[in-house]
Parts: C-alpha cells; structure tokens; sequence
C-alpha cells in the first residue's frame, strides 16, 4: 500500500495525525502518478490546501503538468483567488489534454462572477471540441436557464434526455426541461411532463412547481389538489401557502383562503403577500377586524408596504376613521412607485374631513393615472363642483365625457356650465 492510499485510509479512520504523517510520507515517496490522485481524492474531500501543495510538488517536478495547475485554479477559486485562478487557467493552452476541462472550469469561474455570456463561451468553445460530452449539454442547459434564455435550455434538456440521461448530477432533466418549458410559455407541455414525474412518488419541488403551472392556467381545482398534497407531504415547505390561497380564492373559498393564510404565515411570517391574500378573503368573510390584524402584522415586518397600507387604509375608510387612512398613506403618497389608489383614498379621506387644500393637491396628483376611470372622474368632478372651481371642473367634465359620452347629467352639467360662461 502507497502512503497515499495509507493517508486516505487514515482519513477514513477519521486519523488525522496519522493522515499528516503519511501525507508528509507520501510527498517523499510517492510517484508523481500516485501522487496526482491522491490530490484529487483530497480536493474531492475538501482538503484544498493538501491538494494545492502537491500540485505545487508536481509542477516543480514538471512545468508543463497542466493537470497540476487545473487543480491551483479550482482551489484559488475556492479561496476567492480570482486573478490566480484566472493566471493558472491562462497556463494552459489549446494543445493540452485537459483544455476542455480548464475551459469548464474557467466557466464556472466565470458565472460566480456574475460575467454569464463569457462563462456561455467558455462552454461552447469546449463543447466544441467534446461535442458529444453530456456534462456540456447539462452546463449548458443550466446557464442558459440562468440567463432567462429558457428554449435554449430547453433544447440542452432535450438532448440529455434523447441521449438517456434522466439525472445528471442528481438533477431530474425532466424537471429542468418542465422549468424551462414553463419559462418560454410551453405551459401545457411543462404540465404534462411534471403531470409523469409526480404520478407516484414526487419531490416538493416537482409537487410545487405542478401546482403553480396549474394555477397560472387557472386550473384551480387541480392546483388546489396538487398543493394540498404537497402540504400534506411537508407542511414545513413554506412557497406553497401563497399559490395555494390564490387558487382557493379564485374559486371564491374564501373561509378555506383566510384558514390556509393563517396556517402559511405561521411557516413564515415575512410572506406580505400571503398576508395580504388573508386579509381580502377576510374583507369578503365580512370580518375586517381579522384582515386588520393580518395587515397590521404584516407592517410590522415592513412598515413601508405599499399594498398592506392602502388595503388597511380601505379598511380604515369604512371605519370611518379618515385619519387614521391619512396617516397610512401620506407618507407613501409621493413616493416614485406609489400606486394611484394611495392619492385617490387620500384625497376622499381630506375631503370628507373637510381639508380642502390637502384634497385638492391629492386628486390633483392621482388625476394623470386615473383620468380614464369613470368612477374617480365622477368623485373628482363632485369635489370641484362643491368647492366651485370652475375652470377645473369644465376640464374635468370634459375628459369624463370622452369615457361617458352618453351620460345626460353631466352633459346638461357641462352645457350649463359653458352656457353661463359665455354670459
């Protein structure tokens, strides 16, 4: 036996003071051979350090053991080395065995780094010269799915699958290409092969991802089953609660929305969303104490929560409690994203509280979005005729009659107004 094979035994024995001791042993009397796969055996254990210092033996032995700079690269990647990882990577050139290798890994050094059409050409130009090397069409596969690029992943899938690779490092292909079919909008073909993969036994994943395409195709019933078997098999498997309430609420359970809600944000209580699908099942249960505990808690996890603030400030507003709606939504009202709803209920809530000036400012603000929408014109037009703005109200009236041309009372309204006008 090899002090090498020694060491690894030693390791296996969980003998580290022996493995150091037959490590150093092996540096000393180890062929270069015998010495090469024990440092892939440790880099492959997470022993980089002990790798690198052979690789270092090895080039000193031979200069051009291009194997031996591979593995300084991958272990310099390991420690964040980049420039070093990139320097050893740069040593070896097209003529060498393990070129196509060296590419890989300049590929996956690549994609840490965020640089994806540069790890996609590393890749190609290996795939080039191992066009039939299945590790490349799952690399590929992978980054292509990574970049959004989903029909081109679909297509690296395909090609592991024609070539009898269901799994490939452990990763369902199938599963990779429903991703990607859903991804380009091939809903119906990603159904029907999660549809074959969850028949028997299914990953939460699989069980997940089925019931999301389900609800996307607004097949409720079977996202509901779906999901609910995937809460059945772990409950703890947190993603599910939001698609599932969505697809309950669709079909109007409301009392079965607002439970499983309940239940979800018990898993995770960050999920603002789920928070906020609650409380609508709670407003249409008739129990807004409820949706206001849940819209509250959710506020709690972010104050600045634009859709639980202007729900709760609904809320609020049939409360009747106008302060309170200003309080949630005046902080929001200017923000760059802020939806159109927040000024439009904060205008009704200074004007019912007879703020002239703040409700003026707020319809102001909220008419550029909500010009085209019949029922706040009519608001907007009620507020200018009671505080008798005129010249605003002739503009108003007009705009609401391009969307309401038949309408009679403000017709005569209009005509009344520009009839007196020109008097």
């Amino acid at each position: 036996m090899s002090y090498s094979e020694q060491m690894l035994q030693d390791l296996d024995d969980q003998d580290l003071t022996a493995a150091q001791r037959d490590f150093a042993l092996a540096l000393a009397e180890d062929d270069d051979a015998t010495l090469f796969s024990l440092a892939e055996e440790l880099q492959a254990l997470g022993f980089d350090q002990e790798a690198a210092q052979i690789a270092r033996q090895l080039l000193a032995h031979d200069p051009g053991a291009d194997e031996a700079k591979l593995i300084l690269a991958e272990v310099a990647i390991d420690d964040d080395q980049t420039d070093q990882a990139l320097d050893w990577l740069n040593q070896i050139k097209p003529d060498s065995p393990v070129y196509p290798e060296s590419l890989v890994t300049a590929a996956d050094l690549y994609q840490t780094m965020n640089l994806l059409e540069v790890s996609e050409q590393k890749l190609l130009a290996a795939q080039r010269l191992l066009p039939d090397e299945p590790a490349l069409d799952f690399g590929l596969a992978e980054l292509y799915a990574n970049m959004g690029r989903y029909q081109e992943a679909a297509q690296y899938d395909q090609r592991l699958l024609a070539a009898g690779h269901d799994y490939w490092a452990q990763v369902s292909i199938k599963q990779r290409l429903a991703e990607a079919l859903s991804g380009s909008g091939e809903y119906e073909a990603a159904v029907a092969l999660l549809e074959e993969l969850t028949k028997n036994l299914a990953t939460d994943e699989q069980l997940f991802q089925l019931g999301v395409l389900y609800h996307s195709l607004h097949q409720e019933e079977q996202a509901i089953k779906v999901l609910t078997r995937l809460q059945q098999q772990n409950a703890d498997y947190s993603a599910l609660y939001e698609p599932l309430v969505a697809s309950q609420r669709a079909l109007g359970h409301e009392a079965e929305a607002l439970q499983t809600a309940q239940v979800g944000l018990g898993y995770d209580a960050f999920n603002l969303n789920l928070a906020r699908l609650g409380a609508e099942a709670a407003i249409q249960l008739q129990q807004p104490q409820t949706a206001q505990e849940l819209l509250e808690a959710g506020l709690r996890v972010d104050p600045d929560a634009q859709p639980l603030r202007l729900l709760l400030a609904t809320i609020m507003a049939q409360k009747g409690d106008d302060q309170a709606v200003i309080e949630l939504l005046a902080p929001i009202a200017t923000a760059d994203q802020a939806d159109p709803q927040v000024n439009w209920q904060l205008a009704a809530a200074y004007d019912r509280l007879d703020q002239v000036p703040e409700a003026k400012a707020a319809f102001f603000a909220a008419y550029p979005n909500l010009k085209t929408n019949p029922d706040f014109m009519r608001q907007f037009i009620a507020f200018l005729q009671a505080e008798a703005q005129t010249s605003e109200l002739i503009l108003a009236l007009k705009q609401y009659l391009t969307l309401a041309p038949d309408d009679p009372d403000y017709s005569e309204l209009l005509f009344d107004l520009e009839h007196d006008r020109e008097r």
